[in-house]
This record gives structure tokens, C-alpha cells and sequence, in this order.
């Protein structure tokens, strides 16, 4: 599977997985996270650089046909059947493909899996994604035996889940297939208040539907990022994109859940 990869310049101790939204490639969010897109005042430090023990892998989605753009084929998670995705229909009916979501999960797993193999523990490993990666990202993150099939994940716990612009899929069938570590896990869901993709009303129903069906704390703005439950961050005007103050956010979030780890003296 190609794969973008921003490596660590210091010991390696933790690794964040980033899933990409529909029709992207994982070549794009890493140019977003390693600072290609100059956005930073002279002498700040890119992400990279505060979390230098850390190594960023950013899959690229195989190609399928989806169907809400007319059975094209493209880089797609999974596949769905109406996008723009509006709060009336979101609460109406199913949009994703079980079995394609099912698909997309096992790719994550077999990215954790594969870093668990190298020694990187499954409680230092974040699962992220933008948009329809979000959404990708909440199900492999959350998702007990039933999604993560590879890494039995009833029995393992990631360190935290990062959803930007999701939304929660297959939202009748969560609350049966959820880990028994959902609760304990740290989110960081942020999402744009003038998003026309994933409509900004569908992330806020979304993490309602979360606290009051599976229990799932929701945290205010206020509150420290990175503490188990979900966190949620609204944008003011943000797009179906990503911010600034978005990513000093994640910077905060993972330096919270996966900290640096001193090297023991030998």
C-alpha cells in the first residue's frame, strides 16, 4: 500500500495514523503536517518538531467506486451513498457500506498491528483522520472485535482517536460493536462551523448521539485535551479544511496522550 511517512528525528516511542478524506491521497495531509504550506511565523516550530519521538504514517485509500458521485472510481475509505452530509438526512437513514467500512478498518488495523510488531505499544499508537478518514478513523479507534478483527480489539486500547470534520458512521450499528475501552478513550473531534461537506450540525449529533446512546463523556472547549472521552473543538468559519488553531489543538491533544518518553540511562 503506498504510504507518505513523516519519521521521527528522535526515538521513536509513539506513531499517529492519518487517514485522508475522500478522493485525497495521504501525500496532501503530510504536507499539512510537516509545514509545507508555510503558515508559521518565523522561528515556530512545525508540527514535527514538537513532537519529534513521533512517526506520522498517512495511507493512501485504494481506489473504488462510490456512489454518490455517480459510481466513480476514486480513493475512498469506504463507500457512501450522498455527500453533501446534511443534519435531516444524517438522522434519516445509513449512508456508509457496512462491508466496505469493515474493509477500510482493516487497513488501519494492519497499520497498528504492523507498528506493534516494531515495538511501538498499541497504548502509544493515535488513529486520525479528515472527513470521511474521520469517520474511518472513530469506527478503527472505537471499534471493538467486530471491526478490528486483525488485532482482537476487544482486549487492546489505542492511545487516543482524532476525528476533523467526521462524522460518526453506520451510527444504528455502533453502540452493538464498540470496544470496552470507548469510554476511556481520549478524542479530539474538531469541525468547522461553516462546513458544506460535512455539515458542522452533523459532527455536533454526531458526538450527541455518542454521549447519550454509548455513554461516551463529551468534554467542553474548556476542558484539558486529551482526558478520556470526547473533546470537542468548533472552528469559527472554518471550512471543510483545516485550521491553524486546529492544528496547535492536535499538537496539545498528542503531546497530552503520547509525551515524549525519556530514554532510560543504560
Amino acid at each position: 500500500m503506498p504510504l507518505a511517512i513523516i519519521q521521527p528525528t528522535a526515538a521513536h516511542t509513539a506513531t499517529v495514523i492519518f487517514a485522508h478524506g475522500l478522493g485525497d491521497e495521504g501525500e496532501s495531509w503530510r504536507a499539512v503536517i510537516s509545514g509545507d504550506y508555510d503558515y508559521r511565523k518565523p522561528g515556530e516550530l512545525t508540527i514535527p518538531a514538537h513532537l519529534p519521538h513521533v512517526k506520522w504514517i498517512f495511507p493512501d485509500a485504494p481506489e473504488q467506486a462510490v456512489t454518490a458521485n455517480f459510481g466513480t472510481r476514486m480513493s475512498s475509505w469506504f463507500d457512501i451513498s450522498n455527500l453533501p452530509l446534511q443534519p435531516g438526512q444524517y438522522l434519516k437513514k445509513e449512508f456508509e457500506d457496512d462491508e466496505s467500512v469493515k474493509n477500510g478498518v482493516q487497513i488501519i488495523d494492519d497499520l497498528v498491528q504492523a507498528e506493534v510488531k516494531d515495538g511501538i505499544p498499541e497504548s502509544r499508537i493515535i488513529v486520525g483522520g479528515f472527513s470521511q478518514g474521520g469517520a474511518l478513523a472513530l469506527v478503527a479507534g472505537l471499534g471493538g472485535k467486530d471491526w478490528r478483527t486483525k488485532s482482537f480489539g476487544d482486549e487492546n486500547k489505542l492511545a487516543g482517536v482524532v476525528v476533523l470534520s467526521g462524522w460518526m458512521p453506520l451510527r444504528e450499528r455502533f453502540k452493538s460493536r464498540i470496544s470496552p475501552h470507548a469510554k476511556s478513550m481520549p478524542v479530539l473531534w474538531g469541525h468547522g462551523t461553516a462546513d458544506a461537506v460535512i455539515y458542522y450540525k452533523v459532527g455536533e449529533v454526531s458526538v450527541e448521539l455518542l454521549q447519550d446512546q454509548l455513554g461516551i463523556v463529551k468534554h467542553t472547549a474548556d476542558d484539558q485535551l486529551g482526558a478520556p472521552g470526547i473533546n470537542f473543538r468548533s472552528y469559527e468559519r472554518m471550512g471543510h479544511a483545516s485550521c491553524k488553531k486546529e492544528m496547535e489543538d492536535l499538537v496539545t491533544f498528542l503531546g497530552s496522550v503520547i509525551p515524549q518518553q525519556q530514554t532510560p540511562n543504560l
